[in-house]
């Protein structure tokens, strides 16, 4: 009888031990998985402001004349009636 009770408790020991392994196994998992969720939110967070300033930016092309002009002069080169456009040309490097 003595035997039976040993043999039972090294089972119930393995199992004991075996269910702490899986227990911190799940517990690391958890932790790695808050931490990639906090990582996500973040990203999320930068997304939705990279996203509001783009709309604010075509907000702004589409409405605000003093912003279309800049773009005009900027990316086309135009310039209202009576300016004189000057362009400022570097020296070769290669001599």
């Amino acid at each position: 009888m003595r035997i039976v009770r040993y043999i039972l408790f090294v089972i119930a020991f393995a199992l004991l031990v075996v269910s702490i392994k899986q227990f911190l196994n799940g517990y690391g998992d958890w932790q790695a998985a808050q931490a990639a969720e906090k990582a996500y939110q973040a990203e999320i967070q930068a997304l939705e402001a990279q996203r509001d300033a783009m709309k604010h930016h075509v907000e702004m092309l589409k409405t605000d004349d003093l912003t279309q002009q800049r773009l005009a002069r900027k990316r086309l080169g135009y310039i209202k009636p009576g300016e004189t456009k000057y362009k400022i040309v570097r020296p070769s490097q290669n001599r």
